[in-house]
């Protein structure tokens, strides 16, 4: 009987000592496991982020090749439009200085007034700035000649031809 007892004592003495390490061993085996997925989870999740950063490049030249492709070459089109208006007004600027009105031009008199910039947005008033504004106005003819006169041409018959 002193053998079963020592048998018996071996066994729970195993038994005791045993669960402890097979639980040790167990979380230590599940605690790699979950590790091993994590790293295989960070690993798919830096993927997914570089597939985003890629697609949101991709966004970003189509949204460039769009922008280069319907909006500039209509804002070349205005700038050249501009630029020739510009070169209009130019022409019909040098064209003043030779006007047989000339004495009562009021674009003359505008052209001669100082440039007045004020380094600020101007105000909406003929692109003059607040408390710049020319202290006095040119002299302003009729706005058509007296039909009566004629035409100032010598030989003139009066009928503007």
């Amino acid at each position: 009987m002193s053998g079963e007892i020592i048998t018996i004592i071996k066994s729970a003495l195993s038994a005791e000592i045993a669960a402890p390490i097979r639980a040790w061993v167990g979380r230590k085996l599940e605690r790699d496991k979950y590790r091993i997925e994590i790293e295989r989870l960070r690993a798919e999740m830096k993927d997914k982020l570089a597939e985003v950063k890629s697609h949101e490049l991709e966004n970003v030249r189509k949204a460039a090749d769009i922008l280069m492709e319907s909006i500039v070459p209509p804002l070349k089109a205005e700038i050249t439009n501009l630029r020739n208006d510009v070169q209009r007004l130019n022409k019909a600027l040098e064209r003043i200085w030779g006007c047989p009105h000339i004495d009562r031009c009021p674009v003359k008199f505008e052209l001669l007034l100082p440039s007045q910039g004020c380094g600020t947005e101007p105000d909406g008033d003929n692109g003059t700035c607040d408390g710049q504004r020319p202290k006095r106005k040119p002299e302003r003819g009729k706005a058509r000649g007296d039909p009566d006169a004629g035409d100032r041409v010598p030989g003139g018959n009066g009928d503007g031809d």
